[in-house]
C-alpha cells in the first residue's frame, strides 16, 4: 500500500517522486534558489567568477590563520561562500528531476544534491577538516614530490576540499604538480554541479578525474596517499559512510592518511528537555564551547571507533537477506541512578581531522548528540512494541552497527 510518498523502482532502489512532502519542500527551495541568482544575473560571467573565487579564498583564510575569528565573521564568509556556489550550480543547469533526487541505496541514504549543497554553511564541521586536511597534505609531501587524494561521495561541492583547492591557487602553499585529486559521486547532479565549479574556481590543473560512481564499489587507478571520506549524518546513521570507508581504505598506500584520523561513537543517557533545549537557552550558538550540561549527564561510553586501522580489522557478519552488521562495543549500564528511567539514549560522534584538528559534539551538524526513543532503562514502554529495546542497570548491552539499508545501531543483551 502506498503511503504519503507515491514510489517507483528504478534501478532496484526505491525513489520518490514529487508528490512526497520532502521533494516538495525542496522544489520550494530550489525555485527560491534559482529566483533569487536570477537577480544577480547582471553580473558578467567574469565578475560573477570573481565573487566565487573570492569568496573562496577569504572563507578559507580566516579558517587557516591562527588568530581567532568570532562567530559572527565566519558565519558571513560562509553564507556568502555558499551564496557564490549556489550561483555555479545554477550555472550548469540542472533539472529539478536531478537536482531533488534522493533515495536509499543497498548501504544507505543517497542525498539529493540539493540538500548536500548546504554541507559548505558547516562552519566548524569544514574548519576542522580543512585544517586537518592542510596539515595532512603538507606532510605528504615533507618527503614526496606529489599525493594523490581521493574524496569519495563529495557532493556537488566537495566542500572539506574545494574551498582548500581555492586558497592554495590564490594564496600558494601547494601548487597543481605537487597535489593531484579525485572526486567521485554517485549523483549526476553532483557530477554536473562540481564539473561547473571547479571551471568556474580555476583549479581543473589540481583535479585529476571527476568520476560518476557509487563510491562502496569505485577502485581507483593506483594508489592513493589521503582518502578524504564526508557522507555522514549525526548519530552515525542514514549514509553509507562505513561502508564506503571499508571499501576504500584498502586502496590507501601502506603509509596514507585517513582524514578524518578517527571518528569516536559515544553513548549516553540523557534528560532530553535539558541537553537539547534548556542549556542552549542563553547560548549564542550550539558549539561544544558552549555546552553546559555534561555533568548532567550518564556517560555510556564509546561504541564504535573508527580508524585506518579499525577499518582494515573489520569483518561484517552477514545474516539473513544478506544484511550485514559489524559488532560494535559493548557496554556496562549503571546501576543505582535514581531517575535513569527519565532519561534517553543519545549518540554522538567526536572526529579526529588530523594531527590536533577536532570536531567536537555541537560543533556540526554530523557531531549534535541523535537521541534514541527505543532505548529503555528501568523503564518499560507504555505500550508493548518489538521496536522497543528494554535493559535495566548492571546489565551488559552489546551494540551491532547495520550496514545495509538505512546505516544505524542496534542494541542486544550482552
Amino acid at each position: 500500500m502506498k503511503t504519503q510518498a507515491q514510489k517507483v523502482k528504478h534501478s532496484n532502489v526505491a525513489e520518490l517522486d514529487f508528490a512526497d512532502p520532502a521533494v516538495d519542500d525542496l522544489l520550494k527551495f530550489s525555485i527560491r534558489q534559482q529566483l533569487e541568482s536570477l537577480a544577480q544575473q547582471q553580473l558578467s560571467q567574469a565578475e560573477r567568477k570573481l565573487k566565487l573565487q573570492q569568496s573562496f579564498t577569504q572563507a578559507m583564510t580566516a579558517v587557516l590563520t591562527d588568530s581567532v575569528t568570532v562567530h559572527e565573521q565566519l558565519t558571513a564568509l560562509f553564507t556568502d561562500m555558499y551564496d557564490q556556489a549556489m550561483l555555479s550550480m545554477a550555472q550548469a543547469a540542472l533539472s529539478q528531476d536531478v537536482l531533488t533526487r534522493q533515495y536509499v541505496s543497498a548501504t544507505g541514504l543517497i542525498m539529493s544534491p540539493l540538500n548536500c549543497s548546504t554541507t559548505i554553511k558547516d562552519i566548524y564541521r569544514i574548519r576542522g577538516f580543512v585544517r586537518g586536511l592542510d596539515k595532512a597534505i603538507k606532510a605528504k609531501l615533507s618527503n614526496r614530490k606529489q599525493v594523490r587524494l581521493l574524496y569519495p561521495a563529495c557532493g556537488p561541492f566537495a566542500p572539506l576540499l574545494l574551498p582548500l583547492l581555492q586558497y592554495y591557487q590564490d594564496e600558494g602553499g601547494v601548487d597543481s604538480s605537487q597535489l593531484k585529486v579525485v572526486l567521485v559521486d554517485i549523483q549526476p547532479g553532483a557530477i554536473q554541479s562540481l564539473h561547473q565549479l571547479v571551471k568556474d574556481l580555476n583549479v581543473s590543473d589540481y583535479v585529476e578525474a571527476i568520476v560518476e560512481a557509487d563510491a562502496t564499489q569505485y577502485e581507483p587507478q593506483g594508489a592513493i596517499d589521503i582518502l578524504l571520506l564526508e557522507a555522514l549524518q549525526h548519530g552515525f546513521t542514514q549514509e553509507g559512510q562505513l561502508s564506503i570507508a571499508r571499501h576504500q581504505v584498502q586502496f590507501l598506500s601502506l603509509d596514507g592518511f585517513l582524514v578524518p584520523q578517527s571518528i569516536s561513537v559515544q553513548a549516553i543517557m540523557v534528560h532530553g528537555d535539558t541537553e537539547f533545549n534548556q542549556q542552549w537557552q542563553s547560548a549564542a550558538y550550539t558549539h561544544s564551547s558552549n555546552l553546559s550540561a555534561r555533568e548532567q549527564r550518564v556517560e555510556l561510553g564509546e561504541i564504535l571507533h573508527i580508524s585506518k586501522t579499525a577499518l582494515i580489522a573489520m569483518q561484517p557478519i552477514t545474516l539473513s537477506g544478506d544484511i550485514e552488521v559489524v559488532q560494535a562495543g559493548t557496554l556496562l549500564l549503571p546501576d543505582g541512578v535514581t531517575d535513569m528511567p527519565e532519561r534517553i539514549l543519545a549518540i554522538y560522534a567526536r572526529i579526529h581531522a588530523f594531527g590536533d584538528e577536532v570536531v567536537d559534539e555541537y560543533d556540526s551538524g554530523i557531531t549534535h548528540p541523535l537521541p534514541d526513543m527505543t532505548f529503555y532503562v528501568d523503564a518499560t514502554p507504555s505500550v508493548p512494541d518489538n521496536k522497543y529495546f528494554v535493559a535495566r542497570g548492571g546489565e551488559r548491552v552489546g551494540f551491532y552497527y547495520q550496514l545495509s539499508g538505512l546505516p544505524r545501531f542496534i542494541p542486544v543483551k550482552a
